[in-house]
Order: C-alpha cells, then sequence, then structure tokens
C-alpha cells in the first residue's frame, strides 16, 4: 500500500488508516470464506459443530466491528488534524527574534517574525559614526501564502524609492533586506520592513544617535547661591560637550571659558559625563539648561530646568501670617472702641433721664407746697 502524504496529513494519520483499512479487508475476506463453507456443507453439520462455526462467525463480526471503529477514529483524527492548520495566520504563535552582529564599522541587524505581528515591534540602533548598515526581516508561520509575496522599506512612514520587491518563499519563511550607509543626520530615522499582505507584517528599526540623560526634576536654588547640572551618555562617549541656556526657541551657548568667574564646566575622566556650575545666581538664570553630546554623525541633548527663588519666598507666608495678625487685633480693637463708646453714650442717656426725673419729682413737691400754704 502507498501512502501519499501532503502538507494536510500527517505521516502518523496516514498509517493509521492503512491499518484499518488492510483490517477491514482481512476480516471481510474471512467471512466470505465462512459464509460460503457454511453454505455448502448445510445440513449436515453436527450440533458441535454448529456451535463452533457460530463461535467462529461472532468472532468475525467482532473483529469487523473492531475495524469499523478503528477506521472511524483515525478518520476523526485526520480531521482534527486538518482543523489546527486552517487558520493562514497562526496568530496564537507569534515569536520575534531580533540579533545584532557588529562586523568592524557595520551592524547587522535581524528580526525574525512568526505569525502575526503588530507596528511596535522595533529593534533600535546607536550610531556615533559613519556606519554600514544591514537590516533584514525573516517572516514565518505562513501556512497557506502563495510561493512569492511582494515587500519593501519604509524611512518616517514613505516608502523607500526601487524598495519594493517579489520575495520568493525559501524553507517555508520570506527573506526581506536592505544595505545603506549612514553618513550623516539626515539619514538618521525609523525604518520599516513591510511585507505587503493583508494585514501587512511590519518590523521597525530605529536609527540615531545615543541618548543623553540629564535630569527629570527641577532644581530649587535660591538668589546668590551655585548650582550644579549634570548630564551623561551611558554607553558612548562624545567628541565633545556643549552647554547652552534655552531662551524660547533660541539656544544661548554658555562660553565657561570666557567667563570662569560665572561658569565651571567639568568632563569627567571616563569622557561620557559632563557638569555645568553656575555661580551668583539671580532671577534670570531659572529656566531650561541643555546639555549637547556631540558625535561625528550627530549630536543629542538631555536637559536640566532651574528654579531660582529670591530669599522673600520663604518670608512671604510668615508675611501673610503676621498681616492676617495684625488686621485680626486691629478689628478687635476697633469693635471693642465702638462697643466702650456706645455703651457710654447709653450710661450717659440714663444719667440725663435720672436727673430729669429727680428735677420733676422736686418741681411737682415744690408746687404742691406752694398751693397748701395759701
Amino acid at each position: 500500500m502507498v501512502c501519499h502524504v501532503n502538507n494536510l496529513y500527517k505521516p502518523s494519520s496516514c498509517s493509521c488508516v492503512a491499518s484499518a483499512r488492510l483490517l477491514c479487508r482481512e476480516t471481510s475476506r474471512e467471512f466470505n470464506s465462512k459464509r460460503r463453507a457454511f453454505r455448502h456443507q448445510g445440513d449436515s453439520f453436527t450440533a458441535a459443530s454448529g456451535t463452533n462455526t457460530a463461535d467462529k462467525m461472532l468472532s468475525t463480526w467482532i473483529s469487523v466491528l473492531i475495524g469499523i471503529v478503528l477506521f472511524v477514529v483515525c478518520g476523526s483524527q485526520v480531521i482534527s488534524d486538518k482543523t489546527t492548520i486552517a487558520s493562514p495566520i497562526q496568530t496564537d504563535q507569534r515569536e520575534i527574534n531580533i540579533t545584532e552582529i557588529a562586523v568592524d564599522s557595520s551592524i547587522v541587524k535581524n528580526i525574525v517574525i512568526k505569525g502575526h505581528t503588530d507596528p511596535w515591534i522595533k529593534a533600535n540602533i546607536d550610531v556615533t559614526q559613519p556606519t554600514n548598515l544591514d537590516f533584514s526581516c525573516k517572516l514565518t508561520g505562513l501556512l497557506y501564502e502563495s510561493s512569492s509575496i511582494t515587500g519593501f522599506w519604509r524611512k518616517d512612514g514613505k516608502e523607500i524609492p526601487q524598495s519594493r520587491v517579489v520575495i520568493q518563499k525559501k524553507e517555508t519563511q520570506y527573506h526581506l533586506q536592505i544595505k545603506f550607509q549612514v553618513t550623516d543626520n539626515s539619514q538618521l530615522g525609523n525604518y520599516t520592513c513591510v511585507f505587503d499582505i493583508k494585514p501587512e507584517v511590519v518590523a521597525n528599526f530605529v536609527v540615531e544617535v545615543p541618548d543623553t540623560e540629564g535630569r527629570e526634576k527641577p532644581l530649587v536654588c535660591y538668589e546668590g547661591d551655585a548650582v550644579v547640572m549634570i548630564c551623561k551618555s551611558h554607553e558612548f562617549v562624545p567628541n565633545t560637550w556643549i552647554w547652552h541656556k534655552v531662551n524660547g526657541t533660541e539656544k544661548a551657548i554658555i562660553n565657561a571659558t570666557a567667563n570662569p568667574d560665572r561658569y565651571i564646566m567639568n568632563i569627567y575622566k571616563d569622557g561620557n559625563k559632563t557638569s555645568l556650575k553656575v555661580m551668583g545666581l539671580t532671577g534670570k538664570d531659572s529656566g531650561l539648561f541643555g546639555c549637547s553630546a556631540v558625535y561625528e554623525i550627530g549630536s543629542s541633548e538631555g536637559h536640566v530646568k532651574v528654579k531660582v527663588l529670591s530669599y522673600m519666598v520663604p518670608l512671604k507666608p510668615f508675611l501673610a501670617i503676621a498681616t492676617e495678625v495684625i488686621i485680626l487685633v486691629s478689628l478687635i480693637l476697633v469693635y471693642e472702641r465702638h462697643t466702650k463708646k456706645k455703651k457710654n453714650l447709653a450710661d450717659n442717656d440714663t444719667e440725663h433721664m435720672e436727673k430729669l426725673k429727680t428735677e420733676e419729682s422736686n418741681g411737682v413737691g415744690e408746687s404742691t407746697t406752694r398751693h397748701r400754704n395759701v
């Protein structure tokens, strides 16, 4: 028996079907031979031989039933094997492998994608000098795709001219590659490999100079004091460091050599760290300071925010409280004075009324006496 195996049937399934068919054929042949023998002998069989024949027939039927069951089970296994690969893109087997190889002045970066992916997949590439870049994307896991698909590259969201190619399927995967040289900062950016299927499968290569770290939280100082600001680049040593003061959209370069009484700039021994000390702070020094790590291919910036306060600032809460106390005491004194004045007026009115009553009483007594005397 020859078993033809395609991509939908596994070898184990095929062997199972073959075994079931072979068992069914053998049991069928045995059943037919027994039936012919039974007809030929007719009624000449004895009761004992009839019993033996019945036993043999029963075993034959059992074999037939076992063969049928085995065939059904194997058939269901084949069906289940077909349904597990029904999806053309296996999204549940997502896998991303990113590898990087540095060869002399070249950087080889490879992303292997298994199944459908999301646009967030990216690899960061830091460059500090002219470098040859070799980017490639390998896509696998698309079971029902054709023998070839279309692929191309984008830079910062725009398709790179003449980058669209037809990719032949080799060893169940598609390979898309691009090689170019970075010579200046205009070639920095986001490079995206695109496999033009539905939905698109993409991966990003972000080419940039190394980041420069400043300080997230602002530095709070007082007028007349000094402040020290620090910036660093972790793994790379810049050619030089530049400090500047940010005034809106303008950058005022700080020349520490020309003004040593005001600024002191220091570059640490490793070269990937710098500091700037500003002395005699004033209110004009409040704002954003920038530190630029300058490389051959470009530069990156870090920022430090400085907030310069006047010594009157800590006194403001005290002055506010003192003012509130003075106002409250003044209101209390005015209220007491007004109350006292009102009380004095009331007392004077009472005395005046009593005096008038006394005078009236005296006048009535004298007139009565006079009247009696007459």
